[in-house]
């Protein structure tokens, strides 16, 4: 989906990450990143298909931490219509994504 990235950067847990905001009360969360695109940063406008960032093993200590684990995407959907934002489950969103793009 479109969106603006609200949240980018080193997360301990996270790794190299990004948050984007695609609706009023929906983010997509990346984590676990090896990089960023190029022209990628907080407020940045994305569209649907562009790439955003790569997949990597950061994460799990201080800044620049990689090797811990297997590289992987760790992809959410958090809702933010509450005092505190909660998770979905995204799989069933992957599935109909994979079967209708």
């Amino acid at each position: 989906m479109d969106g603006e990235i609200i949240n980018f950067g080193w997360n301990q847990f996270g790794g190299w990450r990004i948050t984007v905001r695609v609706d009023d009360s929906t983010v997509f969360y990346y984590a676990h990143l090896s990089k960023y695109a190029d022209g990628i940063g907080k407020g940045s406008k994305i569209k649907k298909g562009q790439v955003i960032g790569f997949v990597g093993n950061t994460g799990y200590g201080p800044e620049g931490t990689e090797g811990q684990f297997v590289s992987h995407l760790h992809f959410g959907i958090y809702k933010t219509d509450a005092p505190s934002w909660y998770t979905i489950d995204p799989y069933s969103y992957l599935k109909w994504w994979e079967s209708n793009l």
